[in-house]
C-alpha cells in the first residue's frame, strides 16, 4: 500500500521529483509564452480596426477589419448585416452561411473546408484567403467581388472602404420602400418637421427657361431646324408658362406657340384652381387644335389615392423609363421592354385628376411633350361635390366656341355619379350635349363605369381582377347615327382584353391577348394581339403577334421578336426580327449594337432591312449627357440619302435673393426648387448678420429632385421638384469640419412654388462644452454621485438645456452658445431626494467665437438632510 503514498515515491526515486518540478515549470512557460490561438485551431491571433464602410446609394458603418500584409479582411456577419443579408453562424463560428438577395441563392462560408458555396458552384480558398479572431470570421476583401458581385476598394490613406454593385441589395430596397411610405405618409400629410415652409405669391418673377434645338440636313437636299424656348415664371401670384416655336420650313404663327396661367390654392374649398390660357379642356368632341380661354375648378392639384388600381399598358422607345403623375406627384415608373412597350398599374384617384406621363431615355434624353391618359372610373368620397367649369374659343378656320360643365358628387365610398353640359359651336349634329356618368365599385376586384351624351355616344367600362392578379376589361361604345362631335363615321368599338403576369425560377414575363373590333355603316374591322414580354432567362424579351380580319379580305397576320442581351464591357445588343405568316417569311430585321460612355453617354450603330419595302438603313448615333446641356450627333443612310441630325437641350434657374444662376439638362418650367444658405451664427440670434460666414459641410436628405452641393458658394440646390407638393427634408450637421457647429431645425416641410426657388438660410449656431462633477459627501468621505440632473439657466432666467450624470458624477453639456450662464442641481429632485446642495449655483460665461468655448470643472456637493442618509438614486 506504501506505492500509494507520494510520500514514498519520492523517497525511491531520489532526484525525480527536482525533474518533475523542471517538466512542470517548462510547461508552464511554454503554455504562456505560446500564442492562445494556437490553441484554437493553430491560427496567429490578429488586431481588430475598424474602417469606415461605404456603399453606394446608401451610406456607411464602422465595420471590424483585419489588414494582414497589406491585405484586407472584413468581418462577414457585420457586412451582411449591415446590407440586410440574411446570415448565421453555428456555434464555433467558423461557417456562415443564408441566401444572398434572394432565398433560393444560398451560400455557406466555410473556415473548416476552406470554401464558399454559392448557388451551387464552390469557390476554393486558400488558408489565408479566410480568417477567425474575435468570434468573428474575417474573408479576404477581393472574395466579396468575386463572389457576390460587391466589389470594394480599400483606401489605406483613410481607413475606408467603397462597395459598389449593380445588384438591388436589401438594404437598398428597404429605403425605397420606407422612402415609398413616407412619400405616401407625406401625401397624407401624417409627418410633422421641425418647421412648415408655405407657398408665396409675388407679384412677378421669372425664375425658370427650358431650350431645345434640332437640325438636319439632308445631303444635296433640303435642310430643316426646330427651336423651342419656354419660360417660366409668376405673374399676379400664379404660376406663368410660355412656351415659343420656331420651325424653318413653316411660318411663325400665333397657333403653335402655347401660354397658360394657374393660380392654385388647395386651401379654398369653393375655387381650388383659375386657369387661363390654353387650357386643357377633357372634350369628348374631336378638337384638334387649341382653345383659348378660362377654367375654375375646386379639384386640388394635390394627389388623393382612392382604392383599387386601373392597369395601363402602352409603347414607347425601347428601354426608355416611363414615370407616371397624377396631379403632378410621381406615383410609379416603369422600364419599357426590348419594343418599347410597358404596364404599370395606375392607382385610382379621387376626382378628375390630371394623369400623365413622362419619358425618359436610357441615355439622358426626355420627352419633353407629356401624354395626358384618361382612367375610366372616377370616384369621390362620399358626400363630396366637385366641379370644372371651361369656356373658350378654338383656334380654328371658325373660331368656333367652346364651353363644359362638368359636376361629380360621391354618392357612397364606392359609388359616384357626374353629370353636365358640353357646347362647340362648330357641331352640326347638335351644339348642346349634356351627358351624365356614373363610377361603382362592387366588392374588392370588379370595377364597372358608364357614360351618356346625348345625341354623341354611349360607353361602358367593366374590369375585374382576378386572385392571381389577373385582370378581365372588356370596352363597348355605341355611336349616335348622324353624330359629327367626333369625326370618325364608326359606329360601335368593342375591345375585349385579358393580361396576367407570370412569374417562374428563371423568367418573369407579363403576357396580355387584345381583341378590337370597329364597325362602320358598310364594313367591319377586327385586330387581335398577343403580348408577351419580360424578363427570360436574363434576357429582356418581348413577343408580340399581330392579326387584322376584314370581312372580305384573307386575315394579315404578322409576328415581332425583339431582344436584349447585356455584353462584357457593357455593350448591349438589341436584335428585332419581324415575320409574316401570309407569305411565311421575314419581312424586316434590326440589328444595333451599343455601349456606355462614363455612364452619361452612349453611343450605338445599327443596321436595319425592310424586305417589303426593300429600304436599308444605316446609321450610328452619340449621346452624351452633360452637366448644363444634353448633346446629341446622329448620322443615317437610307437608301441613296443620307441626313445628318444635331440636337441640344438643357435649362436656366434665377433667383435674385439668393443670387442664383444654375443650368440643367432636364426640363423645369413648371417645377420648382430649394436653396439652402447655411451661415455661421455666431452671436445665436437666429438672423443673417454682417460678419457670420458661410458655412459648408451641411448635407441636404429630400424625398425628390436633384440635390447639387456648390463647394465654391457653400449653397445647396434642390432642382426638378413638382410644383404645389409639400416635400419632407432633412438636414444632417455631422459633416460639418468643428464639432461645436449644430442647427436646431433639421426637419422641414416645404411646400414647393412653382417656377421659383424656396430659399431657407439655416443658422448653424457655435455651441459649447460645460462640464463638471457632482459629489455625495457623507460620514465615509466624498464620491461621485450618478443619475444627478443639472440644469443651465440663462442670464434672464429661463432654462437653456439640463443633463444627467454619469454613474461616476460627471457631466458635460454641449447645447450652449455665447452667454452668461447658471448651474444648478434640480431642486426637485434634491427635495425628493432629501439632500442638499453647498453650493446652490454656479455662474459661469460662455465666449462667442467660431471655435466654442469650453468650461470645465463645475463641482457639486450633495449632502443627506440626516447626516447618517445614504444616497439612493432612482
Amino acid at each position: 500500500m506504501t506505492g500509494n503514498n507520494p510520500s514514498s515515491v519520492f523517497k525511491n526515486h531520489g532526484c525525480k521529483p527536482l525533474i518533475i518540478l523542471r517538466l512542470v515549470t517548462c510547461f508552464m512557460v511554454l503554455l504562456f509564452s505560446f500564442p492562445k490561438t494556437v490553441l484554437a485551431n493553430n491560427e496567429a491571433e490578429y488586431d481588430t480596426i475598424p474602417v469606415f464602410v461605404n456603399v453606394q446609394n446608401v451610406g456607411g458603418e464602422e465595420i471590424p477589419a483585419i489588414i494582414k500584409d497589406q491585405v484586407v479582411y472584413l468581418s462577414v456577419t457585420d457586412v451582411f448585416d449591415f446590407l440586410k443579408i440574411k446570415n448565421d453562424h453555428n456555434a464555433g463560428i467558423d461557417s456562415v452561411y443564408g441566401f444572398f438577395i434572394e432565398q433560393q441563392r444560398t451560400f455557406s462560408i466555410d473556415k473548416y473546408h476552406h470554401r464558399i458555396t454559392y448557388q451551387g458552384k464552390i469557390y476554393n480558398l486558400k488558408p489565408d484567403d479566410i480568417l477567425q479572431a474575435e468570434q468573428n470570421l474575417y474573408l479576404r476583401l477581393d472574395y466579396f467581388g468575386q463572389v457576390f458581385g460587391l466589389e470594394c476598394t480599400f483606401s489605406f490613406r483613410n481607413l475606408s472602404i467603397a462597395i459598389s454593385t449593380k445588384l438591388e441589395l436589401p438594404v437598398v430596397r428597404e429605403m425605397r420602400q420606407e422612402l415609398m411610405r413616407r412619400n405616401i405618409n407625406q401625401l397624407r400629410g401624417n409627418i410633422r418637421a421641425d418647421t412648415n415652409i408655405a407657398r408665396s405669391y409675388p407679384l412677378f418673377h421669372l425664375g425658370m427657361a427650358d431650350w431645345a434645338f434640332v437640325a438636319s440636313q439632308e445631303f444635296k437636299k433640303r435642310n430643316d431646324g426646330r427651336f423651342n424656348l419656354t419660360l417660366g415664371g409668376v405673374v399676379a401670384g400664379g404660376e406663368m408658362n410660355v412656351a415659343l416655336n420656331y420651325y424653318s420650313n413653316m411660318p411663325f404663327t400665333e397657333k403653335q406657340q402655347f401660354y397658360l396661367w394657374r393660380l392654385a390654392n388647395n386651401n379654398h374649398q369653393a375655387l381650388r384652381q383659375v386657369m387661363a390660357g390654353k387650357i386643357y379642356t377633357h372634350a369628348t368632341s374631336s378638337i384638334y387644335d387649341p382653345v383659348v380661354g378660362v377654367q375654375f375648378t375646386n379639384t386640388p392639384t394635390t394627389y388623393r389615392r382612392s382604392f383599387g388600381s386601373y392597369r395601363l399598358s402602352d409603347h414607347t422607345e425601347p428601354g426608355w423609363l416611363v414615370e407616371l403623375y397624377v396631379n403632378n406627384v410621381l406615383v410609379n415608373y416603369v422600364k419599357a421592354d426590348a419594343s418599347g412597350f410597358y404596364t404599370f398599374e395606375v392607382p385610382l384617384v379621387y376626382g378628375n385628376s390630371m394623369v400623365k406621363l413622362r419619358f425618359y431615355g436610357p441615355w439622358g434624353e426626355e420627352r419633353t411633350t407629356e401624354q395626358d391618359i384618361l382612367i375610366p372610373f372616377n370616384f369621390l368620397p362620399a358626400r363630396q361635390f366637385e366641379y370644372t367649369v371651361s369656356a373658350g374659343v378654338v383656334e380654328d378656320s371658325t373660331l368656333s366656341r367652346f364651353s363644359k360643365t362638368n359636376i361629380n358628387y360621391g354618392v357612397g365610398r364606392h359609388f359616384t355619379v357626374g353629370a353636365g353640359m358640353e357646347y362647340l359651336s362648330s357641331v352640326t349634329s347638335g351644339k348642346s350635349m349634356p351627358f351624365v356618368n356614373a363610377s361603382l365599385s362592387v366588392g374588392a376586384n370588379l370595377l364597372l363605369s358608364g357614360e351618356y351624351t346625348y345625341g354623341v355616344r354611349s360607353k361602358s367600362v367593366l374590369t375585374y381582377r382576378l386572385p392571381s392578379n389577373a385582370q378581365f376589361e372588356l370596352n363597348y361604345t355605341r355611336y349616335a347615327k348622324g353624330q359629327t362631335a367626333i369625326r370618325y363615321p364608326y359606329l360601335e368599338e368593342r375591345k375585349i382584353a385579358f393580361s396576367i403576369p407570370v412569374r417562374g425560377k428563371n423568367f418573369s414575363v407579363f403576357s396580355r391577348i387584345t381583341v378590337y373590333q370597329i364597325v362602320l355603316p358598310y364594313s367591319k374591322y377586327t385586330t387581335s394581339e398577343w403580348l408577351v414580354s419580360g424578363n427570360l432567362f436574363g434576357v429582356n424579351t418581348n413577343f408580340t403577334t399581330y392579326a387584322l380580319f376584314t370581312q372580305k379580305g384573307v386575315p394579315y397576320k404578322y409576328s415581332n421578336l425583339a431582344m436584349t442581351f447585356r455584353l462584357p464591357y457593357k455593350f448591349i445588343f438589341s436584335p428585332q426580327f419581324q415575320y409574316e405568316y401570309n407569305q411565311n417569311k421575314f419581312i424586316g430585321m434590326k440589328y444595333e449594337v451599343g455601349k456606355y460612355i462614363s455612364g452619361r453617354g452612349y453611343f450605338n450603330v445599327f443596321y436595319e432591312k425592310n424586305y417589303k419595302s426593300n429600304i436599308n438603313n444605316v446609321g450610328l448615333s452619340l449621346r452624351y449627357d452633360f452637366s448644363f446641356a444634353q448633346l446629341g450627333l446622329s448620322l443615317r443612310r437610307t437608301n441613296q440619302t443620307t441626313t445628318l441630325i444635331e440636337s441640344a437641350s438643357g435649362s436656366l434657374m434665377y433667383d435674385g435673393k439668393a443670387k442664383y444662376l444654375g443650368v440643367g439638362n432636364r426640363a423645369t418650367v413648371g417645377r420648382g426648387g430649394i436653396i439652402i444658405l447655411p451661415y455661421l451664427d455666431i452671436n445665436g440670434n437666429g438672423k443673417k448678420d454682417k460678419g457670420e460666414p458661410k458655412v459648408a459641410g451641411l448635407i441636404a436628405h429630400i424625398n425628390g429632385g436633384k440635390i447639387q452641393y456648390n463647394d465654391r458658394d457653400t449653397n445647396i440646390s434642390i432642382n426638378n421638384l413638382e410644383a404645389y407638393i409639400t416635400y419632407y427634408m432633412e438636414l444632417d450637421a455631422h459633416n460639418f469640419d468643428n464639432i461645436s457647429w449644430q442647427i436646431k431645425k433639421q426637419t422641414f416641410n416645404v411646400t414647393i412654388d412653382p417656377n421659383q426657388y424656396k430659399v431657407i438660410e439655416v443658422p448653424v449656431m457655435v455651441v459649447s462644452e460645460v462640464s463638471g462633477t457632482v459629489y455625495f459627501k457623507d460620514a465615509k468621505g466624498t464620491k461621485g454621485l450618478g443619475r444627478i440632473l443639472v440644469n443651465f439657466y440663462r442670464r434672464d432666467s429661463t432654462l437653456a438645456g439640463h443633463t444627467l450624470t454619469e454613474a461616476d458624477g460627471s457631466f458635460s453639456f454641449t447645447a450652449l452658445t455665447g452667454g452668461i450662464y447658471t448651474a444648478k442641481v434640480d431642486e426637485a429632485q434634491l427635495k425628493k431626494l432629501q439632500f442638499n446642495c453647498l453650493q446652490g449655483s454656479i455662474p459661469f460665461t460662455i465666449i462667442s467665437g467660431k471655435d466654442g468655448d469650453s468650461v470645465n470643472g463645475l463641482e457639486f456637493t450633495l449632502q443627506a438632510n440626516q447626516q447618517n442618509a445614504e444616497p439612493k438614486v432612482e
